[in-house]
């Protein structure tokens, strides 16, 4: 359960990084972060840095050839 009060700038809800971690759920970019041993962001206003950007970009590159 979330803690009452969400210390994303976002403000929270089904979309953001911070609440999906608090409640262990999956977060599709920190996989592919974690992957490349990259920082995870620590909010949804964080902005991506150049190499965080290309992992996702290779990632999305790599599932559209499926």
């Amino acid at each position: 359960m979330l803690s009452g009060k969400c210390s994303c700038p976002c403000g929270g809800g089904q979309s953001c990084i911070v609440d999906r971690r608090e409640l262990n759920d999956w977060v599709h970019e920190d996989d592919i972060f974690n992957k490349n041993k990259l920082p995870l962001r620590k909010n949804c206003h964080q902005e991506y840095t150049g190499t965080q950007l290309n992992a996702l970009d290779k990632f999305m590159t790599d599932a559209s050839i499926d």
